[in-house]
């Protein structure tokens, strides 16, 4: 099965589980940057520990490397797996895409040909 990949910041220290996910945790701002640049990452999960300045670095260096990716901030480790979850299928909402043809004229082409067997 291939796993989405979600890059955590956070300055806690603990590992955090989401179910068919691969998860990277970095401590820093720079660190994360590092990583992003070595790989492209569905979700990047910033901690609300941080500050505003960090946060608003981190959010154009995604906004210029990977347009698809997608930014979350979240409270604390209990709440991360449902914001990372909830903000990617948001995002990627599998769409209705049922596309109706009503071509009269080839209906009744088929149904011609058909009926001359």
């Amino acid at each position: 099965m291939r796993h989405l990949e979600v890059l955590v910041v956070s300055k806690d220290t603990t590992v955090s589980r989401i179910l068919n996910w691969k998860i990277s945790t970095v401590y820093t701002i720079e660190i994360a940057i590092e990583k992003m640049q070595q790989r492209p990452y569905n979700v990047v999960a910033i901690s609300n520990k941080f500050n505003i300045e960090d946060k608003a670095r981190l959010s154009q260096i995604i906004s210029i490397l990977y347009d698809e990716a997608i930014l979350v901030e979240y409270d604390d480790d209990k709440t991360l797996a449902e914001t990372v979850k909830a903000a990617y299928w948001r995002a990627n909402k599998p769409k209705n895409q049922n596309n109706y043809l009503d071509n009269s004229f080839e209906i009744k082409l088929a149904n011609s040909i058909n009926l001359k067997d």
